[in-house]
């Protein structure tokens, strides 16, 4: 065998060795890289091996409030300020087209830190500020027409673009809704758990006595219509949430006959791009019979809770209530804008609840700020005045609210 035998010999055993051991190499798979999903608006992308189109959004808000006088925890002899608070929400969307029409899925987790006094405290509030735990803001399905879940009320309109609201119907409740649309018109009917409006509900004492409504659902439709610079909606509300009370000599409640109810009311939005671009007006007014948190005297930023009176109650009195608001934003510069608001709630018990009345007013300005995409500073400064007739129980105060958010 002479070298060049030798040679081509050894490179031939070189090249079989090396087949051998590439056949013994993992092939690596394709990589599934994320793709944006347009079908949905933007910032959806697939969730990889899927045809569910996912969205991500959320904020962070540190805030603190200041002011004085003698109504929503407020006292002429305790103007404060340091009521710091740090709220934080995590949004989850998730969507997909099915033959049925979109199918979507969406919760938004919420945590807060701290005392928001002076904007309105819910008992979520309440119980996340010594908790610090998170709670479910919202969150729902929807299937083409039907949405069901834990959302915003049909019967609710907004309140202004005041960042604290005037006094209005404003309240999430677990719901089943149907919508339908067509030529700028919809219609909208739900049915509504009324014990998220503070019903006073049904029960029975030790002796088999009953007491309250029974449990009987809100019933709520709405029009709606859009076209142009115009937007409005009206809605009406069956409601079963109010009680008339007895009670005896020592005002120990012995009896709550459970009482019907009924709203209606109405909203309308005009948009002003022709005096500066992003300029809006809106209006909005309800009435109701028996049915205090559809007008604002209960419920939401209400007119009694500011008060520190009994929310539940309000909610169950008998009488009726009427508010009203207008607000007013105008557009500086694409970074800043401010708005003007005004509004009045009014209750009047004296054909079943004690005689009592109610007089409620509020004006607030808003200015905010977007020095970069996704930070807003916001300064909300508002004045509130609460009289109940022909009793001690009144008060009025000023309170501004400051607060960074970081929105995604």
């Amino acid at each position: 065998m002479n070298f060049k035998s030798l040679l081509l010999g050894s490179a031939a055993a070189i090249v079989l060795a090396g087949g051998a051991q590439a056949a013994d190499l993992t092939v690596a798979e394709p990589v599934d890289y994320v793709k944006v999903c347009d079908a949905f608006g933007a910032g959806y992308f697939y969730s990889p091996g899927t045809d569910t189109c996912i969205k991500v959004g959320g904020y962070v808000e540190f805030g603190t409030s200041f002011g004085g006088g003698d109504f929503g925890g407020l006292n002429s002899n305790n103007n404060h300020w340091g009521n710091f608070y740090t709220e934080v929400s995590m949004q989850l969307t998730a969507s997909s087209v099915t033959e049925y029409g979109n199918l979507t899925g969406f919760i938004d987790m919420r945590a807060k830190t701290g005392n928001k006094t002076g904007t309105g405290q819910d008992f979520a509030d309440l119980v996340n500020t010594d908790e610090k735990t998170a709670y479910v803001d919202s969150a729902y399905l929807e299937l083409g027409p039907i949405k069901a879940g834990y959302f915003t009320s049909l019967f609710d309109f907004g309140r202004g673009y005041d960042d604290t609201g005037m006094f209005g119907s404003d309240s999430t409740t677990d719901h089943i809704q149907l919508t339908y649309a067509v030529n700028g018109f919809g219609l909208a009917l739900s049915i509504e758990d009324q014990r998220d409006r503070s019903s006073v509900g049904y029960w029975e004492d030790a002796l088999g006595n009953e007491y309250g409504n029974k449990n009987i659902p809100d019933i709520i439709a709405a029009v709606t219509y859009s076209s142009g610079i115009f937007s409005a909606k009206v809605a009406g509300a069956y409601t079963n949430s109010a009680a008339s009370l007895t009670y005896d000599d020592s005002d120990n409640l012995i009896g709550a006959e459970g009482k019907a109810g009924w709203a209606i009311g109405g909203g309308l939005e005009i948009a002003l791009d022709n005096v500066s671009a992003g300029d809006r007006f809106f209006v909005s007014a309800a009435y109701g019979d028996n049915a205090n948190s559809f007008t604002g005297i209960s419920g939401g930023t209400s007119v009694i809770g500011g008060l520190g009176l009994d929310e539940n109650l309000f909610s169950a009195a008998t009488g009726t209530s009427w508010s009203a608001l207008a607000s007013y934003k105008h557009v500086w510069t694409p970074q800043l804008w401010s708005s003007l608001s005004g509004g009045y709630a009014s209750f009047d018990g004296s054909d079943g609840f004690d005689g009592v009345k109610v007089d409620a007013w509020r004006v607030g300005f808003n200015t905010a700020y977007t020095p970069v995409k996704g930070l807003d500073l916001v300064a909300d400064v508002f004045y509130t005045d609460v009289d109940l007739k022909d009793t001690d129980v009144k008060g009025d105060s000023w309170t501004a609210n400051l607060f960074l958010k970081r929105s995604w």
